[in-house]
């Protein structure tokens, strides 16, 4: 039986939800997971499934035959499916459905293209993928050269594109092509709906990745392809920034939202490994260094529940979250890394064997700071996104005079970003622009941990949130301080106060550490 304080940041109403998909992925997909992975197979049966519980059609609307769910409910589920089965590669096509093969159509797509589609979507009959990235237009997605020419039977496409999530698998594919001169750059593509089926569609070839070897990546070309006139999707020449704006936030925020159910999987697993595991006659969880790697990897999946789910929760409040959810993918995807290497390190030799779990997750966990973005295009998007403080700082209300340690950190955070915000070199030097991204995100982290202190849950004490805040600040200070350093010719005094606040979070840490993970092993 799943504890319920692995994840108190769900409602009593959201708690049903979450625990189904969890023993969806955990009784269904996890006893296979191993042989699929080292097999490299897709799996129909496995989708079939998916379709029979109703998890293909989250989506999509009700009036189609789907479960009409919000942002933060396909967040919940991802979050859950991952906690269950670490299955990344299945669950990355299952997203890749729901969210970005499935969305456009939703969005933007009309009432004859909604019928026509969306029910076999929402039932699992068809798989879509979305097919934008192409051979020569990687993080630059605009370049893509992929072209469709309008003629009398329609619309003639020629082009490749790669990368493709259920490339090999899918029926239906939203697919972006250049209708302008390239001069326009981002106002001359639009998107069509392309069946599989349709003549001149070619899967040129299945790609073999380094990790989410359950999910078939493919590269897909184009050789005259006439498609009908009705498969333009939403307004000719603005395709890629409708539908770009719209699905990417989901992206970034419903694929990361894995990640957490991800880490929770390796802290589940670790915590009995270390528990069970004897060396030097005792067992490992008696050592500082076991301590600290699961300790760490509590307070990091909180906080990456807090961020994501703050996001969803905004895009289902219809507020535009571009700046915020490439924070929530920037931030998790790369603690997320850091959890993966050190479950790895704590299962020793064992988690080098591909019998361990934790193996696929320390392969499968990089594409998070690539795909849909990589960290370094989340930096430049934060950095160029920020609005300067009279709009940032307008939903974050926090004491000018802290006395507690936590809130000098944020408030030393917010002088120099303020301190920065305004300096033509940030914006021209890259090294300047990836720290000031730091500083905002460690701000906007260590706010709503400090902001959750106050909430009641009976499931989070104000004791546990206010001891996990001082250890999140500890942790994420060790890993950015170097980075935000970087400002220190620009802002002296608030770099030097940023380096001073986590000495002070230093004193004591191995106690403080030591005496959370004795109440963590319990909840395991």
């Amino acid at each position: 039986m799943r504890n319920p304080k692995l994840n108190p940041y769900l409602s009593s109403d959201e708690v049903d939800f979450y625990n189904t998909v969890f023993q969806f992925s955990e009784e269904k997909v996890l006893p296979s997971a191993l042989d699929r992975d080292e097999t490299e197979t897709w799996s129909d049966d496995l989708w079939k499934e998916f379709g029979k519980a109703g998890l293909t059609g989250l989506s999509i609307d009700a009036k189609y035959g789907g479960q009409s769910a919000s942002c933060l409910q396909n967040s919940h589920a991802t979050d859950a499916f991952a906690a269950g089965s670490l299955d990344g590669g299945l669950g990355l096509s299952w997203a890749a459905h729901t969210i970005i093969g499935s969305l456009p159509i939703v969005f933007q797509g009309t009432e004859e293209q909604k019928a026509k589609y969306l029910p076999s979507l929402a039932s699992g009959k068809w798989m879509a993928g979305f097919a934008l990235t192409e051979p020569a237009s990687g993080s630059d997605a605009a370049s893509l050269l992929t072209k469709a020419e309008e003629v009398p039977e329609g619309w003639k496409i020629n082009g490749s594109k790669i990368y493709i999530t259920n490339g090999s698998v899918g029926q239906v594919f939203v697919v972006m092509a250049r209708t302008a001169e390239k001069g326009r750059g981002p106002l001359g593509i639009s998107a069509f709906i392309v069946e599989s089926s349709t003549p001149g569609f070619k899967v040129s070839k299945v790609l073999k990745k380094l990790g989410h070897h359950t999910s078939m990546t493919a590269e897909l070309t184009f050789e005259d392809m006439i498609v009908p006139k009705e498969s333009l999707l939403g307004p000719l020449n603005s395709g890629f920034l409708r539908i770009g704006k719209e699905i990417l936030e989901w992206e970034r925020t419903v694929f990361v939202a894995g990640l957490a159910g991800a880490m929770e999987f390796c802290f589940r697993q670790g915590v009995r490994y270390s528990r069970e595991r004897v060396q030097f006659g005792k067992s490992i969880d008696s050592f500082h260094a076991m301590k600290e790697i699961l300790t760490r990897n509590w307070v990091y999946i909180q906080a990456c529940r807090r961020l994501i789910y703050w996001v969803s929760k905004r895009k289902d409040e219809q507020i535009p979250s571009p700046l915020e959810s490439s924070l929530g993918k920037l931030i998790s995807s790369e603690i997320a890394e850091d959890v993966a290497k050190d479950s790895v390190q704590l299962h020793g030799g064992y988690g080098y064997m591909k019998e361990y779990s934790v193996e696929r997750f320390y392969r499968d966990v990089k594409l998070g700071t690539i795909g849909g973005g990589t960290s370094e295009i989340q930096r430049s998007i934060i950095s160029s996104l920020y609005p300067g403080k009279a709009k940032f700082f307008l939903d974050f209300a926090f004491p000018e005079n802290p006395t507690e340690l936590r809130g000098k950190t944020i408030q030393i955070l917010a002088s120099l970003i303020q301190s920065v915000e305004s300096l033509p070199d940030r914006k021209k030097k890259q090294s300047f622009e990836f720290a000031f991204a730091d500083a905002l995100s460690l701000f906007v982290l260590f706010y709503h941990a400090e902001k959750d202190i106050e909430q009641q849950n009976p499931l989070y004490t104000k004791q546990e949130k206010t001891d996990d805040a001082n250890l999140l600040a500890y942790f994420l200070l060790y890993k950015y301080c170097p980075s935000i350093s970087r400002l220190h010719s620009v802002s002296p005094k608030e770099v030097k106060a940023l380096n001073d606040v986590f000495l002070e979070f230093t004193i004591g840490i191995e106690e403080k550490i030591a005496a959370r993970f004795e109440a963590l092993r319990e909840i395991v």
